[in-house]
């Protein structure tokens, strides 16, 4: 008996059609020729016709037929394996080209840590007025986010330089952290979590400690800021904050290691975004204009 063509190897110089791998892969996705079918809004006889296609084209059986199952051979496993990085890959290639694609309307994206985000808010309606029509949208978070991948447009980063080529990196100011409380004589402290090696504001309240009880452990800068001021203990603070509340002492003065500068970062591509050189012009006003408040040079009451 002369061999079916599937029992050939295809042509190596043929590469199969990327519109058949995604039919094996909803095939594989959906457990049946029908529910690909459905899922894709084509018949059945197309999707096992497209499927016979790609098994000819490789050379291999992909699936094992049974009267009402489907199971992967061996090579069908394989080819999965390849084929699967493939479809997730395509499927961000719109987030990515979205993220390129200039959007006059949308708002800028704004990430920086807690403690940034906090100071920003209190000069929001500043912002707002400088920047107008432009929207902001205060993106919060502790992890560095990705603007390459498209998650923020614009990174306020603290401490180091922020590395990588892709980047447009701005300094445009320095903020110091202090420790205060709510009265100078300190019975307690509150610490954040972190470990002190591992985290320079844990360390400076260890420093500070000196025996002194941990009165609790709270890493969110608004709570630990409330906790302080109900008498909790003393905490490490930012300057602008601490110094600009007449309930609040400053018992430590931030040492060196505690200023720390600030850069204003982009992603080459939003260079010619006229929303995000407005957004990062009003920025740097700001941090200028309001310098000797986030260095701590508010002392005197």
């Amino acid at each position: 008996m002369a061999p079916s063509s599937i029992d050939t190897p295809g042509d190596p110089q043929t590469e199969p059609s990327w519109d058949d791998l995604k039919i094996f892969l909803a095939v594989v996705a959906h457990g049946s020729m029908n529910g690909a079918a459905r899922a894709l809004g084509q018949s059945q006889p197309t999707i096992a016709r497209r499927t016979r296609t790609l098994e000819e084209c490789l050379g291999v059986e992909l699936f094992q037929r049974g009267p009402n199952s489907l199971i992967l051979t061996e090579a069908g496993r394989a080819v999965l394996e390849a084929a699967a990085p493939m479809a997730e890959a395509a499927g961000s290639v719109p987030k990515l080209a979205a993220a390129y694609r200039p959007d006059p309307s949308a708002p800028v994206r704004l990430t920086a840590t807690m403690s940034v985000t906090l100071f920003l808010s209190h000069h929001a309606a500043n912002l707002a007025h400088a920047t107008a029509p432009v929207e902001i949208a205060y993106l919060p978070m502790r992890r560095r986010a990705d603007l390459a991948a498209g998650e923020a447009d614009i990174a306020l980063r603290m401490r180091r330089m922020p590395e990588g080529d892709d980047l447009i990196v701005r300094k445009i100011g320095r903020i110091a952290f202090a420790v205060y409380a709510s009265s100078p004589d300190v019975a307690a402290v509150i610490v954040p979590p972190e470990d002190p090696h591992l985290s320079t504001q844990a360390a400076l309240i260890a420093r500070f400690a000196k025996g002194r009880p941990i009165a609790a452990r709270i890493g969110d800068v608004p709570i630990r800021y409330q906790a302080t001021k109900a008498g909790l203990g003393a905490a490490v603070l930012p300057c602008w904050m601490g110094d600009a509340d007449p309930g609040l002492v400053r018992v430590l003065d931030p040492p060196e290691d505690m200023i720390e500068d600030i850069y204003l970062v982009t992603h080459p591509r939003s260079r010619n975004r006229t929303s995000i050189a407005k957004v990062s012009a009003a920025l740097a006003d700001l941090f200028k204009h309001e310098r000797k408040a986030l260095l701590g040079a508010l002392q005197e009451r």
